[in-house]
């Protein structure tokens, strides 16, 4: 069951790491990242969506 949120700008990750580096990471590359269907499932994932978000910038 995917997660579901109450306020489409509030991004909230289980793992504190992935949060830190998730607020770190500028405005439009959260929300690229916030656009997605399927959300990183680890810090990994989530480095390499940034990642992905900043080549396309």
């Amino acid at each position: 069951m995917e997660p579901t949120y109450t306020d489409l700008y509030t991004h909230q990750y289980k793992d504190q790491a992935m949060e830190s580096y998730f607020s770190r990471l500028p405005g439009y590359i959260q929300a690229q990242i916030r656009a997605r269907k399927h959300q990183p499932a680890s810090l990994e994932a989530l480095k390499r969506a940034a990642e992905e978000c900043r080549q396309v910038f």
